[in-house]
């Protein structure tokens, strides 16, 4: 059995998405923050998206993660890294509330360890818990198709130019939407989500809207929320209006939803 990092292990309600099919928005979920960004750690040649909200996450190996003492307490134990995956078990089961939706995997990139995360899965359905997989980079598709088959919501953050996430932009965007017909092919519920800036063109918005109309991928469009002290600014009303325009042309009205981070905005986990 193997070992891995992880950031951190909370519960809480999730907080991105919108009401398109996929999204487990405002739904109780368990967090399992995996530690480790290929995209922040430079695999497409950036330091990752500029406005990321987990930059504790983006390390490969954190001599520490930090577990919820109680189900919405916001106070943690902290312990040593690397976890078992009997230990990753453990910690869910003891957060495990009645209105429990499923366990998200989060991260960093849950994919980056991906026989960790694979055992992870399996125990996971062995003890009959939903799976709600989060993710924007997985190079290995044949094991994205392997693992496809435990995993009943995902959620594929397609990166927007103005991301930052990588230097061959066009390429990273065709991975992550053949992600998206991966799992959708098998069975999963899963929708793409785009995080939108001031900086977003239209024509770069348009680009992943197509490819999403190609596969009938419902498209979550995510109004960024600024790290503090940072030149990032949120979308324009025009902006959003245009937008949610442009995805129309190429998705049915109910396969487009936009999406602020909930989470932030009522001050929670």
């Amino acid at each position: 059995m193997s070992q891995g990092y992880i950031q951190e292990i909370f519960s809480s309600f999730q907080g991105e998405g919108s009401s398109i099919e996929g999204s487990c928005y405002g739904l109780r979920q368990i967090f399992l923050r995996f530690s480790g960004c290929p995209l922040a750690l430079g695999i497409h040649g950036t330091k990752g998206c500029i406005w990321c909200d987990s930059p504790k996450a983006k390390g490969k190996n954190p001599k520490y993660y930090l577990v919820e003492t109680k189900a919405g307490s916001r106070k943690f134990e902290k312990f040593e890294n690397p976890m078992t995956v009997n230990d990753v078990v453990k910690s869910l089961i003891g957060l495990t509330t009645n209105d429990l939706h499923s366990i998200s995997l989060t991260g960093g990139e849950p994919l980056y360890q991906p026989q960790f995360a694979e055992e992870i899965i399996s125990a996971l359905k062995e003890r009959d818990y939903r799976i709600f997989l989060e993710t924007a980079y997985c190079d290995d598709l044949k094991y994205l198709e392997r693992i496809s088959q435990m995993i009943d919501f995902a959620c594929v953050d397609v990166k927007d130019n103005s991301s930052g996430a990588s230097l061959e932009w066009e390429k990273l965007v065709n991975l992550e939407i053949n992600m998206c017909e991966i799992l959708k092919n098998a069975g999963v519920k899963v929708f793409a989500k785009t995080v939108i800036t001031k900086s977003s063109k239209y024509a770069d918005f348009e680009k992943i809207a197509e490819l999403c109309g190609d596969i009938e991928i419902p498209l979550a469009i995510q109004i960024v929320t600024p790290p503090k002290k940072s030149d990032i600014l949120p979308p324009t009303r025009e902006q959003i209006n245009d937008i949610s325009e442009i995805a129309a042309k190429y998705l049915a009205p109910e396969k487009i939803g936009l999406s602020v981070q909930m989470h932030k905005c009522i001050d929670i986990l």
